[in-house]
């Protein structure tokens, strides 16, 4: 499914041409976000490439990956690349997980909760998903206030492997509080192509949230 969403600023879609690997490589290699997401030792090139073949693959199982994420530009279509956000499902659960990596020069901007609430009314929305999850290290204090600013509250803590994190939750209520405070936020714009439809474009277009499959098991990046 080719899932494309707009908002004042933003256009996003998934993360799946030739192009998007040599941008994720780079998005990757940016110090700024070595030091925020991978202690200071970026990915190398095989496990980006891993990476995004698994994107590409959730993309076209589930209808849910990697998005890229731009600046609109003055048609509408794809300005600056910004960084990416991830809607994935968590290993051995029917829960979403949201999560980013935004490069340095876009910081500053709102532009990650801005493309993460357009992502959320898309999982709440088409998806029927009764919340949303994220996750996001204590020390991390820029992607802690960013997730506030989407409505995610706090739940408790979780450990991945040696790692401590916060886990943050999301519900549509606390998303609808969040937009009406925010209209910017909100997407202007859905175009949604299943391979059945192919000229399905238009305002808010919801397919079917039963025709995706919702697996009991993927793996989860952070």
């Amino acid at each position: 499914m080719q899932v494309t969403l707009e908002t004042a600023r933003l256009y996003l879609r998934p993360l799946t041409t030739p192009w998007d690997l040599l941008r994720f490589h780079a998005l990757h290699a940016d110090p700024f976000v070595a030091n925020a997401i991978y202690d200071g030792k970026p990915p190398s090139f095989a496990d980006t490439c891993a990476e995004f073949k698994k994107s590409r693959a959730d993309w076209d199982r589930y209808g849910i990956g990697l998005f890229a994420v731009f600046e609109r530009d003055s048609a509408s279509q794809e300005g600056r690349f910004l960084g990416q956000r991830r809607l994935g499902f968590l290993p051995e659960s029917d829960d979403l997980e949201l999560s980013a990596c935004f490069h340095r020069a876009a910081s500053g901007n709102e532009y990650a909760p801005e493309a993460g609430c357009a992502i959320l009314d898309f999982a709440f929305t088409t998806l029927a998903a009764p919340r949303v999850l994220c996750f996001v290290r204590p020390e991390n204090q820029r992607s802690l206030r960013s997730v506030g600013k989407m409505g995610f509250r706090q739940i408790g803590d979780r450990w991945f492997g040696d790692q401590l994190t916060r886990c943050f939750e999301v519900r549509q209520q606390d998303l609808n509080g969040i937009i009406a405070a925010n209209p910017s936020f909100a997407p202007v714009r859905y175009l949604i192509q299943k391979p059945a439809m192919t000229d399905s474009v238009g305002q808010a277009i919801r397919p079917d949230a039963q025709s995706l499959p919702r697996p009991r098991c993927a793996r989860s990046q952070r």
